[in-house]
Parts: structure tokens; C-alpha cells; sequence
């Protein structure tokens, strides 16, 4: 009888220490997502495998570029954000593919392919080890995101067990442009 209480003692035990180590184990996307790596926009923010300095922030209602020797001129119902990094490769010959921006509701947006074919952009590029790239990235989101804003890069759109970088922006001091011409040195 003893022998009996002891072992649904010890079952009960073992129940309950499996479903706290269940609860409380990270799920399979917490542990195999992106290794993040924060930094202000003065900071050059470094991670194992890449470097940013964000050189300038502007804000824009209209953006124009030449594309094939045509002038290109984009509108947004919303506000063009154009942001100037250089980055760095540390070890090995990469892209960035995703840079995004998280905005003040938490919500992310992606660069914008309404610039593609504009001089300059990021996307275009690849990073070489030891060598500075100098790029901008182009995105377009609504006003009342660009209080609080934080610039997200990686090697891919979707990082796994790869390194991302976040840069908080400063979107108090962002010059505004009415319209903004990208040339071949940027912005």
C-alpha cells in the first residue's frame, strides 16, 4: 500500500517537473531566430559578421532619380524615408537583403521597390570583406510611424541563427524635404 502512494507520489512528481521544464522551454522560433545586436544611430553597430554606420536620415514627400536617362518622379500618400549607411564585412563576401523599418506601432516595413532602379541603393550591392560600402536604402510608411523608429538589418529577410543588426533612429531631428532628388552620390 505504501509501495502504491509512493509511486503516484513520485508519477505526480515527475508530471508536474516535465510540464514546468514544458512551459517554460523557449519555443522553436525563440531559439533558432535572428542574433540581435542594438546601437543608436551616432554608433557604428557591429555584429559578428557585419558593421552599420547610419550617415544621414532624411524625410521627403517626393523623391526624384534619373533611371535610363529618364527623370523618375515617386509620391506617397505617407512620407519617403531615405536613410545613407556604410557598412562593413567582416569575414566573408555578403549581401544585405533585408533592411526594414520597425515603426512606432511595432509594426515592420520593408524598403520600398517603388525607388528600385535609383543610384545608390543598398540592394543593389554586395559587401567585401575589409571594404566600406556606402548605400541607401528607401522606405515609404505612414507619418505617424516616424516618431519612434528603429532601422533593421540582416543577410536575409527571414534570419535564422544569423546576425541582425537594429539601429534606433532619431525621428525627432529628421530634416524634411518637400522633394528630395537622388543622384548618383546619394542623397
Amino acid at each position: 500500500m505504501i509501495r502504491g502512494l509512493l509511486a503516484v507520489v513520485m508519477l505526480a512528481a515527475a508530471g508536474s517537473a516535465l510540464a514546468f521544464f514544458q512551459s517554460t522551454t523557449p519555443r522553436y522560433a525563440m531559439l533558432t531566430g535572428p542574433i540581435r545586436v542594438a546601437g543608436a544611430q551616432a554608433d557604428t553597430v557591429s555584429s559578428d559578421t557585419f558593421s552599420v554606420k547610419v550617415n544621414k536620415v532624411l524625410r521627403a514627400n517626393t523623391i526624384t532619380f534619373k533611371r535610363y536617362g529618364r527623370n523618375i518622379e515617386r509620391q506617397t500618400s505617407g512620407v519617403w524615408l531615405l536613410v545613407s549607411t556604410e557598412l562593413w564585412a567582416k569575414w566573408e563576401t555578403m549581401p544585405v537583403r533585408a533592411a526594414s523599418i520597425r515603426g512606432a506601432s511595432g509594426r515592420l516595413y520593408r524598403q520600398s521597390h517603388r525607388a528600385d532602379g535609383a543610384p545608390q541603393l543598398l540592394s543593389n550591392k554586395t559587401l567585401q570583406p575589409g571594404l566600406p560600402t556606402t548605400g541607401m536604402i528607401v522606405f515609404e510608411l505612414p507619418e505617424e510611424e516616424m516618431t519612434e523608429m528603429t532601422l533593421v538589418l540582416s543577410r536575409q529577410p527571414f534570419p535564422r541563427l544569423e546576425d541582425e543588426i537594429a539601429v534606433s533612429l532619431d525621428g525627432a531631428n529628421i530634416p524634411v524635404r518637400d522633394r528630395l532628388e537622388i543622384d548618383d552620390d546619394g542623397i
